[in-house]
């Protein structure tokens, strides 16, 4: 005995294990086997009798039914595969082409690699020029060119931070043209500084 009592007139429990949705196969299955059974089962008696019971024409239209369904299916499984056809044809086209694009750009940059590379070898097979000089000069005499005098030298440029340092190296004033004015030594720009 099982351990859970089912009570008389209750429906029997659910297996836990119960596939909730039915199979497809299964609802033109099950109708298929009742046409079956019944064509079986009425054999003996007259064949016009059972043609004509509610219990065969339900059967009857619920297998014309699902062949009707059935047949539906089969189209639209048949319009899937023309379209994942055509789309694959598509794109094996479009990648075709992309391939002869990417090999085009690919033989044009090997030709200007090549051409670079003949380039290189021809300039550096090449000699480098010289330059040729020509004088015009006339010919060198026996005596030779007189030297300029060099230059005298400078005095050396002075630069005063502040009057300060000035008055320190013994500079003040300081006028324009003087070594170290500065005009930040010269605040009222009359041309003398630290005055």
């Amino acid at each position: 005995m099982s351990d859970t009592a089912v009570m008389p007139g209750a429906p029997a429990p659910v297996p836990a294990n119960s596939d909730k949705s039915p199979k497809r196969w299964l609802k033109w299955a099950i109708p298929l086997m009742a046409f079956l059974v019944g064509i079986a089962v009425g054999g003996g008696g007259n064949s016009s009798e059972v043609e004509a019971s509610p219990a065969y024409l339900t059967l009857k239209s619920e297998l014309t039914e699902t062949q009707q369904e059935a047949a539906e299916l089969e189209d639209e499984v048949v319009e899937a595969e023309s379209r994942i056809r055509r789309a694959t044809a598509e794109g094996e086209s479009r990648l075709a082409a992309r391939v002869a694009e990417l090999d085009a750009r690919s033989a044009a940059l090997d030709q200007r690699e090549g051409e670079l590379v003949a380039r290189e070898a021809a300039a550096s097979a090449a000699p480098a020029p010289q330059a040729t000089v020509r004088s015009t000069a006339p010919a060198p005499s026996a005596s030779p060119a007189p030297v300029a005098p060099a230059p005298a030298p400078q005095a050396p440029r002075a630069y005063y931070k502040n009057c300060d340092a000035a008055r320190a190296a013994g500079a003040a004033p300081v006028r324009v043209g003087d070594p170290g004015y500065a005009g930040h030594l010269d605040r009222d720009g009359d041309g003398v500084g630290c005055e």
